[in-house]
């Protein structure tokens, strides 16, 4: 009889247990969206496009350890249809929080380079498309299967390091640059290894500092190609005060043996990359309402790009010396939706200059 009430105490205290362990643990779900109109100068007619649809998953097991996740749909249908449409799965990775020095992440992450591949909700920027340096130069959104430590290491300096999966060279092109050498974790090949980082100061409430890089070979070990060593170089600056908000980021990218592999595969890709813009936005609202909690930003940003700065033995394309202005309003009745309207001039060394409406609304939660 003694032995039948151990046993059935063991198995009391392993279910309390067992429901102590589970009362720690936590599901969240979140998201975001963006529906666009653009209408490009000219005769072409404009078009209406729910760009992406966004579901985040995140679940906490205890007060150190965490999952979180990003299913995202773009273009809103996949089935036999328009080229760009796809479901992706953005980020996916555990997160073991050690202490605030140091924490571990594996899984699908996010290269930490600039500051809109990492943090690209639509009310977090100005404008309905993302800064095409954020697109061309630095192609978000950009995912890789990696593991690494995050932290910090002072009071208002943390830093991320990781290594992940590189880029392929056999993807680089004259127009997007590096960006179609994205693995994005599909069957991704490990024989490139790449260490990217990121460094951000807080210098105070209304200045943030980052820089970050993303350093690797690209070309798989092909020994005719060279090693394709690329880096990606970032800085970025963020300044608000009262009611102003500025924002600069700069790019620059290296890429070794780019003539061997434009005579592999005849591409045009650049030696030398480079990108940079800088925005600024000011919330006139409270000079209208001083007891508003909405927000109306007028803003302007200043972009310059050019994906064959430097080239080898091929004539650079000037229409790939590029600048552009865009000038436009977001109004966010709440802190996480925003309703944006801008006009784009895009211009280049080749004087074929365009110009294009957008309008846009997006949400986040």
């Amino acid at each position: 009889m003694r032995s039948l009430i151990h046993i059935l105490s063991i198995i009391f205290l392993l279910a309390v247990a067992s429901t102590a362990l589970r009362s720690q643990e936590a599901t969240t779900v979140g998201g975001y969206g963006e529906l666009h109109y653009n209408e490009p100068d000219g005769d072409k007619a404009g078009q209406l496009d729910f760009h992406r649809f966004v579901l985040y998953i995140g679940h906490s097991f205890n007060e150190q350890l965490s999952f979180k996740s990003e299913l995202e749909l773009e273009h809103t249908k996949v089935e036999g249809t328009k080229s760009g449409s796809e479901i992706s799965l953005e980020q996916a990775y555990l997160d073991w929080h050690f202490n605030q020095s140091i924490g571990l992440r594996a899984g699908i992450l996010l290269p930490p380079v600039g500051i809109i591949n990492q943090f690209h909700e639509p009310s977090i920027f100005h404008g309905v498309e993302r800064p095409n340096v954020d697109r061309t130069i630095i192609p978000s959104t950009w995912r890789e299967s990696g593991v690494g430590i995050y932290g910090s290491v002072a009071e208002g300096i943390n830093y991320q390091l990781y290594v992940m999966a590189g880029l392929k060279a056999s993807g680089f092109d004259s127009t997007s640059g590096i960006r179609g050498g994205r693995q994005s974790s599909f069957y991704s090949s490990p024989i490139n290894p790449t260490f990217t980082g990121r460094f951000d100061y807080t210098a105070s409430t209304d200045l943030k500092l980052g820089g970050s890089f993303f350093l690797g070979n690209t070309t798989e070990a092909n020994d005719s190609l060279g090693g394709g060593f690329l880096s990606v170089l970032s800085a970025d600056a963020q300044y608000s005060y009262d009611n102003l908000a500025l924002r600069v980021v700069g790019v620059l990218e290296n890429l070794a043996d780019a003539e061997l592999i434009n005579k592999k595969y005849k591409k045009g890709v650049g030696d030398q990359m480079i990108g940079y813009y800088v925005e600024a936005a000011y919330n006139f609202l409270p000079h209208l309402c001083e007891e508003t909690e909405h927000a109306l930003y007028a803003f302007g940003r200043y972009e310059k790009y050019n994906t064959q700065a430097k080239v080898t033995n091929i004539t650079a394309n000037p229409l790939l010396d590029r600048n552009e202005i865009t000038l436009g309003v977001s109004y966010k009745p709440t802190y996480n939706t925003v309703f944006k309207f801008d006009y784009q001039f895009f211009n280049n060394a080749a004087e074929k200059n365009t110009k294009q409406l957008n309008i846009g609304i997006g949400y986040n939660f």
